[in-house]
């Protein structure tokens, strides 16, 4: 109460501000933009990066055991069915049709399919794993966000290309020839050339073993730098380290498989005496893999020119290879440019110097016989005159060119900078 009988307690004071404008304001001052999260303990983080790495790690070496187990069953496979297709040709004069149905030959194509199915499931896990390591680097749970269509695409088509094989039975189908006759002919030949395709497993076979994907700091720079250390940066680098031996095996590996396939093609879909030999099949791959082609030895049947036509393919990429690295040989190396620059700099510095005194030389001596032609205007001296001039004339050219010749090389010199 104060000396005027008014209750100050009671007195409200007046807001600056109406309550709605209040409200909205405050709401909008309240809002935050980024979630507050509670700050983790340092510990604790580097014991969620070491598990993860920890994990990564076993993923990686799961990936390669994988691998390992792939290529195994694919060499086993491929092993079997050769071995199935060499008793075929042992037996192909007597029982051509009855070899298929033996006992030996359908164990040994049930354990062709049994590596097979392994093999399939092997391909499987490895696209899992591929998918856990990712899901792992990006942080997420869902598979599906990390696996993109091309992957997909590539899981198909190795699915697919490791699934032919010779499978138990004689599956028989009518097949025209190159000479116009419709005749039964076994299947297996074709499957057995398609199988070949399953050495396409070494080079992944390659590239998990090798250093540059197993060393950790090789893994740390190539997610920095975002470059994919895969099959084919692995090829270029064993080229760069050593092409030598690099394109005799790709060569090697190539002509053999090629012979393989030429003489499996002629044997199962031609006569006995009309099916080229070892040696006629090791000389109709090497002229058609050199893209020589004399001509004295064709292929009789539809798959032997479609083997022939894959090998000069191969023929001509295995050349492109050889071409590049003999061309990269040859090529002169730093040290030796700077040695042959410099020394064609000193060699046109002489010349020029050479060409500078002959310049000044028939300088002196045209003027002195053009002085002594005027006094006595003979035959010998105009002669003597003429060739003092055509000298000083060449003079004067050398050391033109010699100045341009020097020019370009100094721009093509290895600086200060390179």
């Amino acid at each position: 109460m104060t000396s005027n009988g008014i209750d100050t307690s009671s007195e409200q004071s007046i807001p600056l501000f109406q309550d709605k404008l209040r409200d909205s304001t405050s709401r909008y001052v309240d809002m935050t933009l980024i979630t507050e999260r509670p700050m983790e303990h340092r510990s604790t983080f580097t014991k969620k990066l070491g598990a993860r790495i920890e994990l990564r790690k076993q993923l990686l070496l799961r990936r390669k055991w994988l691998v390992d187990m792939m290529l195994s069953m694919a060499v086993v496979g491929i092993i079997l069915m050769i071995v199935e297709n060499e008793l075929y040709y042992l037996n192909v004069a007597d029982a051509i049709k009855k070899e298929k149905k033996t006992t030996v030959s359908m164990i040994l194509k049930l354990f062709t399919t049994i590596s097979t199915c392994l093999l399939l499931v092997a391909i499987c896990l490895y696209y899992r794993t591929g998918a856990e390591i990712r899901m792992l680097d990006a942080r997420v749970d869902d598979p599906l966000a990390v696996t993109s269509m091309s992957t997909w695409f590539s899981l198909i088509v190795e699915l697919l290309v490791c699934a032919v094989h010779p499978i138990p039975g004689d599956i028989q189908v009518y097949m025209t020839t190159i000479t116009g006759i419709t005749d039964l002919v076994h299947m297996d030949g074709i499957f057995s050339v398609l199988m070949m395709f399953r050495l396409y497993l070494i080079g992944r076979f390659l590239v998990v073993h090798s250093p540059l994907l197993t060393d950790p700091s090789t893994q740390t720079i190539s997610a920095v730098s975002h470059v994919k250390i895969d099959m084919f940066f692995v090829f270029k680098a064993a080229m760069a380290d050593h092409p030598g031996q690099v394109i005799a095996f790709t060569m090697l590996s190539m002509y053999s498989v090629s012979v393989w396939a030429m003489r499996t093609c002629e044997l199962y879909y031609t006569h006995l005496s009309q099916a080229h030999s070892l040696t006629q099949s090791m000389w109709l791959a090497a002229i058609t893999f050199l893209t020589v082609g004399y001509g004295d030895l064709t292929p009789r049947t539809h798959c032997g020119r479609f083997i022939s036509v894959v090998t000069g393919l191969m023929g001509l990429a295995s050349t492109a290879l050889l071409v590049a690295v003999v061309a990269k040989k040859i090529e002169q190396s730093r040290s030796d440019k700077y040695v042959y620059n410099y020394l064609s700099l000193i060699h046109l510095q002489c010349k020029r110097k050479n060409a500078a005194a002959d310049v000044i030389k028939f300088s002196i001596k045209a003027f002195s016989a053009k002085k002594t032609h005027s006094q006595e205007p003979t035959h010998s001296h105009r002669i003597n005159m003429r060739y003092l001039s055509w000298k000083l004339s060449n003079a004067i050219r050398s050391m033109r060119s010699t100045r341009a010749a020097r020019q370009r090389v100094e721009e093509a010199s290895v600086g200060l900078t390179d």
